[in-house]
Formats: structure tokens, C-alpha cells, sequence
């Protein structure tokens, strides 16, 4: 079992326990009681969200034809073509702060992509989110030849208290479905 299917399990069997004994726990605790918790726990998650999504950037969608090059997955003659994308529900609106190189810079969200041509070699990728707090970042070296196409899919893997990005290089057939089902993002920072 990944993960992610081990928390949510956890998770749906927390609702159900707190389902029976919710009941319980109010008589205890009495009406008035209830009537003051319940509001300052709602404001705390609220509180908690805006705090966990204030570092997110809105990243500039690329036009339709960049886009539609994007997905052809074809490289520039003696370039190789790197993609990082990210899909999924976990902190979907979490923003990852993607690095390559130390020097190119972007920000992606669930359903988006970034993509860099690149001279032929390795190149270092380095993805944590926008608030590092929230996640251990993760980072990884790709070798990329002339003419050669990596997919890196970048997600979420939750744990107790603090999440860990995990990257993951995607054979061709995931790779290209995840390129087809990604908004393409420009780079804050372009690559060299």
C-alpha cells in the first residue's frame, strides 16, 4: 500500500471514529461549549490554509502554440528537452518550487508542467514546495542526450506531520500522458 492510500485509509477510519464519538464528546463537553470550539476550530483550518498557500506564485500559462510544441515532444537540433510535471490530489494547490541547474527557476501546481531545452548532459533538479515548511524537498540528477526526452513527475507523499516531494523519472507511455494532461508554465527565471 503507497503512502497516500495508507493516509487516506487513516484518515476515512479518523471520520468514522469521530462520527460515533462526536455525539458523545458534545454531551460531555455541553452545548455552550460546543458552540464556542467548533467556530475557533473552523477559523484555526482556514487560518492554517491561507497561511500554507500565501507562498504560491500564479505562474504565466504558456500561449497555444508553445503548448501544442510542448506536447509534439520533439527537441531543438543538439538540444535535449527536460519536463517536470505534477498531477494529482495530494496538496494539489500547493506550489513546488522547481530549480534546474541553480539557476532556472519555476513554481507548478497539479496539473502543470515545466519544460527546459538543454545542452546534452546531467543536469540537477532540485523541488521542494513554496512552503518548505510543509514538505522535505527532494532533488535529482538527469542525463539527458542530444535529442533525448526525460519526464520527471514531481508529487507529494504524505507523512505524519510533514510531507516529502518525491520525483519520479516516467517511462515514454506515462511520460507522454502526463505531458498531454499538463498546462504548460513559463519559467520565472528561464533556463540558460
Amino acid at each position: 500500500m503507497s503512502k497516500n492510500a495508507m493516509w487516506l485509509t487513516i484518515i476515512f477510519a479518523a471520520a468514522i471514529v469521530g462520527a460515533f464519538l462526536g455525539p458523545s464528546l458534545g454531551s460531555l463537553l455541553g452545548e455552550t461549549t460546543m458552540l464556542i470550539l467548533a467556530p475557533l476550530l473552523l477559523v484555526g483550518v482556514i487560518v492554517f490554509c491561507i497561511w500554507a498557500l500565501s507562498s504560491n506564485k500564479s505562474g504565466k500559462k504558456a500561449d497555444t502554440a508553445a503548448l501544442a510544441e510542448a506536447r509534439a515532444m520533439r527537441t531543438p537540433e543538439g538540444k535535449g528537452r527536460i519536463y517536470i510535471t505534477r498531477r494529482g490530489f495530494v496538496a494539489a494547490l500547493q506550489g513546488m518550487n522547481v530549480t534546474l541547474d541553480s539557476t532556472a527557476t519555476g513554481q507548478i501546481k497539479s496539473g502543470q508542467m515545466l519544460m527546459a531545452d538543454v545542452e546534452p548532459g546531467t543536469h540537477r533538479i532540485q523541488v521542494g514546495t513554496a512552503k518548505a515548511k510543509l514538505a522535505n524537498a527532494a532533488e535529482m540528477d538527469v542525463d539527458v542526450g542530444a535529442g533525448g526526452v526525460v519526464v520527471i513527475d514531481a508529487m507529494i507523499e504524505m507523512g505524519a506531520l510533514k510531507g516529502s516531494v518525491k520525483l519520479t523519472r516516467l517511462d515514454a507511455a506515462k511520460a507522454r500522458e502526463n505531458v498531454n494532461a499538463t498546462a504548460l508554465i513559463l519559467w520565472e527565471v528561464a533556463p540558460a
